[in-house]
């Protein structure tokens, strides 16, 4: 049984070594930069549509106590015209919209401590994206570089590290400066 523990774990351990080898790290950090601004975006639509729910309840809420202050005014005349049915008639018809308006009143409350507490907490998201954007474009930028510096050093072999010798460099200035004194052309 242990034997059989110890093949299984083997074989795990290359799995994982062989699935970190096919893994490209800036492809991975890419797509999750991708990812990170996909549900960065959903997150902005939900707090637009959020505001856009407060708006059209306050917007309700609104046409509520346009309609509670005509029936108030309404009332008010029923009442003092000794109109008893008329009045009770108006009662009715207030007290359901007076409940709907306070109804109305604590859900927008609600609302608002949600959009609230959820804006911030985007907002924090959005500052670690963005420190997270940066460090990654930093480290993409590496990457690149190496990988540049790599291709060049495979173009020129050793170019750069030829090293001249005094010699070299005093044959190549006598002959700078015979062509010079010939009137050849300078190079």
């Amino acid at each position: 049984m242990a034997i059989m523990t110890r093949f299984v774990r083997i074989w795990k351990a290359d799995v994982h070594g062989v699935m970190d080898q096919m893994e490209d790290k800036t492809l991975i950090l890419k797509q999750s930069l991708r990812d990170m601004e996909e549900e960065l975006a959903k997150k902005e639509a939900r707090l637009a549509h959020l505001a856009a729910s407060k708006e059209k309840l306050v917007s309700d809420k609104q046409q509520i106590a346009d309609e509670l202050l005509k029936l108030e005014d309404d009332l008010d005349i029923a009442v003092s015209r000794d109109k008893d049915d008329i009045a009770r008639m108006l009662i009715k018809k207030i007290k359901p919209l007076s409940g709907h308006q306070d109804a109305l009143t604590r859900r927008i409350t609600t609302l608002e401590q949600d959009i609230k507490r959820f804006a911030e907490k985007t907002g924090e998201q959005q500052l670690q994206y963005k420190q997270f954007h940066l460090k990654a474009t930093e480290y993409l930028h590496a990457c690149e570089k190496e990988e540049w510096e790599q291709t060049a050093s495979s173009f020129f072999p050793n170019s750069a590290s030829v090293e001249v010798n005094e010699e070299e460099i005093e044959l190549e200035l006598i002959r700078r400066k015979e062509k010079v004194n010939a009137g050849g052309p300078k190079k």
